[in-house]
């Protein structure tokens, strides 16, 4: 059984971080639009899917030894989006976005961290807490596409 590594608990806690910059940014594109009530909800639904990924990271750290045979990310990536995701962050707080620069941003975060979700971050040595993971984030695979059609409902709705 391969014990986790030190190096592997940090960036499995970046990862936890980055999953939370991000709820904190879809909840402060809420505060933006709260004008409309549909678009702030799906900012807050948004911001609860980030949050259930933290925990997700989280609960693969309680997973100590035997069942993580390893952690397949590079550290400066992790980083680097982490700087990002506070570049963005501290943009917000100064000034809202227009509704359709929040979904360009939220659409672009996305595809940068589709790669970044356990089940592909983490090499599982147990089999079943493999599955677990993947059954985890079975409805987040349409993650992307959801925001895209919710970008394009907005934008037809606003064309009328």
């Amino acid at each position: 059984m391969a014990r986790m590594s030190v190096d592997m608990m940090t960036v499995l806690h970046k990862c936890a971080e980055i999953e939370l910059k991000s709820m904190e940014l879809y909840d402060l594109y809420a505060d933006c639009f709260t004008h409309d009530l549909d678009v702030a909800r799906m900012w807050r639904r948004a911001a609860r899917e980030e949050e259930d990924h933290a925990n997700q990271f989280r609960l693969a750290l309680k997973m100590r030894d035997g069942v993580i045979r390893e952690v397949n990310l590079d550290p400066c990536r992790v980083e680097y989006i982490l700087k990002e995701l506070q570049f963005a962050i501290d943009r917000v707080k100064l000034s809202c976005p227009t509704l359709e620069e929040a979904f360009h941003s939220a659409i672009k975060l996305e595809e940068d961290l589709s790669g970044m979700h356990v089940q592909y971050v983490v090499d599982f040595e147990d089999e079943m807490c493999r599955k677990f993971f993947n059954a985890l984030m079975m409805d987040d695979k349409i993650h992307v596409s959801r925001l895209r059609e919710a970008y394009d409902r907005q934008t037809k709705t606003r064309d009328r």
